[in-house]
């Protein structure tokens, strides 16, 4: 068991471990695109590249997978990751990658209260005193009063929240559609969207950034990849922790590649709102255990 447990946890730390750097790569791509293209350029040729790679996969099945009964949530969800897109791209240009990311880590405690608001779902006050220690680290981050305003910090928990409602969507969808059908229909609804809104700032991009683009595609890929395959071969009390490594190598590439210096409140900041997550998983985690004894025991005298 012991040796199983370990296993486990070199395959996730591995997967993990390659899927951050897709990750980091990513945002990379989003920053210096930004330096030449408008964020609403560089939204749009994501999306068609997003949907140029998933395409063939649509031809390969006939289209079969493409079958749904949701197409009014599907749109919904992709006006809304459109306003995530946008939003999260303008912020990664005015801000460090550090920054970006430990803001980025409060999208599941938005994505908690949108399950309380929007699902129903009840937390007790384990999970409440989580979230409330997880606003006050997004406090720590953006220290309103003692830094000067700082839009891109603001854009940037706009995006968190908006992809925090985005899962919630997502939650909803993948009851009757798969995943393939979900990440079809979120890049053939973006693409048209995105491109409406890029029309006033058109830049045709370069050869090099065109590469870029490409580059960014695969690392989006490689990074979702990889995060599924770890949930599911590990708990998400497992898989969470080792999502902090995002803040490392946010840290490094902004420091060695943008010259951004490091920021000891956004560490201090970013750590508390990333442990209150992992705290809220936990919880969620053993609630879920809990129900699933209780529906096991109840069943022997249902079926009887």
């Amino acid at each position: 068991m012991h040796k199983f447990y370990a296993t486990t946890v070199i395959q996730v730390l591995i997967l993990t471990t390659i899927g951050n750097l897709s990750a980091a790569g990513l945002v990379t791509c989003v920053k210096f695109l930004s330096e030449d293209l408008d964020p609403f350029v560089v939204a749009f040729f994501r999306c068609l590249v997003g949907l140029i790679i998933i395409l063939p996969f649509v031809l390969h099945n006939n289209f079969k997978n493409l079958k749904t009964q949701n197409i009014k949530t599907h749109i919904l969800r992709g006006i809304v990751n459109c306003i995530s897109m946008f939003t999260w791209f303008t912020a990664v240009s005015l801000i460090p990658l550090e920054k970006a990311t430990a803001i980025g880590f409060t999208t599941p405690l938005f994505a908690t209260l949108f399950a309380v608001v929007f699902l129903k779902e009840i937390i007790k006050i384990h999970r409440t005193i989580a979230l409330i220690i997880g606003f006050i680290g997004i406090l720590i981050i953006i220290r309103p009063g003692y830094l000067n305003f700082e839009f891109g910090s603001y854009l940037m928990i706009i995006a968190s929240t908006s992809f925090a409602f985005v899962l919630i969507i997502i939650k909803q969808l993948s009851k009757n559609d798969s995943n393939f059908t979900i990440i079809f229909y979120s890049m053939a609804i973006m693409t048209p969207l995105t491109f409406v809104f890029a029309i006033p700032f058109w830049e045709t991009p370069s050869i090099k950034e065109l590469i870029i683009f490409l580059i960014m595609g695969g690392c989006g890929m490689i990074s979702h990849t990889c995060l599924i395959q770890s949930l599911k071969i590990a708990d998400t009390t497992l898989v969470m922790p080792f999502q902090y490594l995002k803040l490392l190598w946010a840290s490094i590439i902004g420091y060695f590649i943008f010259f951004e210096k490091p920021d000891l409140w956004i560490w201090l900041g970013g750590t508390v709102v990333f442990f209150a997550v992992v705290y809220i998983t936990y919880r969620e985690s053993i609630s879920k255990k809990k129900t699933e004894e209780k529906i096991s025991y109840i069943r022997p005298g249902i079926d009887s």
